[in-house]
C-alpha cells in the first residue's frame, strides 16, 4: 500500500443504554484507493461513514486524515475538514433546489472566499467532466436522479478533498443509472486518482471497488 490518506485505529461508538454500534473498527485507505465498506442494515457502516465524514464523534479511537488526527473537540477544524478534505455524496443527493446544478458545485467555493470568475469556471470545468455541461443552468427537480448524482458527484470534488465519502451513491437509482454512475465514479477514481471510500450493503457493487471490507455487528471481518 502507498499513502495513507485515511485511517481509523480501534474507532468505538456507544449510544444510550449501552448499544454498541461500532467495536473496534480500524482501516486504513491509501491514497487513490477505491475501498468499499459492505455491510447490512444495522452494522454499523453508517456510524463509520458519519464519524469519519467528522458528523458524529467516537466514543474511543482515532481518525487520522492525511495523518493528522482528528480532534472532535474543535468545531472550527471539523467545518475546515468538513468543508476541504472530505467530499460527500449522499443517496438522497442533498442538491440545494433552488440554486443551479452550475451553483449547487460551486456552492462549496462560497466558503473559501474564491473569486466568482474562477468559481464559475471551476465548477462548468467538474460539470463537464461528468457529462452535464449542457444542463448548468438547469435545476435540481428539472434533472434526473442519476443527472442529479452527476451533480453532486462533482460538487464533492470542487476543492480537491482528500477523500470523497459516498454513502449508497446508487441507493435511489435504477439498476442501468446505478452502473453508469459506478463507471463514473471508478472512472474518475482511475484517471484522477481521487480516492473514494464507498459505503453500501450491495456486496457486488462493493466487489467492483479496489478493495471491499465488510462490517459486521459494529466489527471488520475477513
Amino acid at each position: 500500500m502507498g499513502e495513507t490518506i485515511l485511517e481509523t485505529i480501534r474507532l468505538v461508538r456507544t449510544y444510550g443504554g449501552g448499544v454498541q454500534a461500532l467495536n473496534g473498527v480500524s482501516i486504513r485507505v491509501p491514497k487513490g484507493e477505491c475501498t468499499a465498506i459492505v455491510g447490512k442494515s444495522g452494522s454499523g457502516k453508517s456510524t463509520l461513514m458519519n464519524i469519519i465524514g467528522c458528523l458524529d464523534a467516537p466514543t474511543s479511537g482515532e481518525v487520522r486524515i492525511r495523518g493528522i488526527p482528528v480532534d472532535y473537540t474543535d468545531t472550527a477544524r471539523l467545518i475546515d475538514l468538513r468543508r476541504n478534505e472530505i467530499g460527500f455524496v449522499f443517496q438522497q443527493f442533498n442538491l440545494i433546489p433552488h440554486l443551479s446544478a452550475q451553483e449547487n458545485v460551486e456552492y462549496p467555493l462560497l466558503f473559501s472566499y474564491r473569486p466568482e470568475k474562477e468559481r464559475q469556471e471551476s465548477a462548468a470545468a467538474l460539470l463537464a467532466r461528468v457529462g452535464l455541461e449542457h444542463r448548468g443552468s438547469h435545476y435540481p427537480g428539472e434533472l434526473s436522479g442519476g443527472e442529479q448524482q452527476r451533480v453532486a458527484i462533482a460538487r464533492s470534488l470542487i476543492n480537491g478533498p482528500a477523500v470523497v465519502l459516498a454513502d449508497e451513491p446508487t441507493g435511489n437509482l435504477d439498476s442501468r443509472t446505478s452502473d453508469d454512475i459506478l463507471d463514473l465514479i471508478y472512472e474518475i477514481n482511475r484517471t484522477e486518482g481521487t480516492t473514494f471510500l464507498i459505503v453500501t450493503h450491495d456486496a457486488d457493487l462493493g466487489k467492483r471497488a479496489d478493495r471491499m471490507i465488510t462490517i459486521h455487528d459494529g466489527r471488520v471481518v475477513d
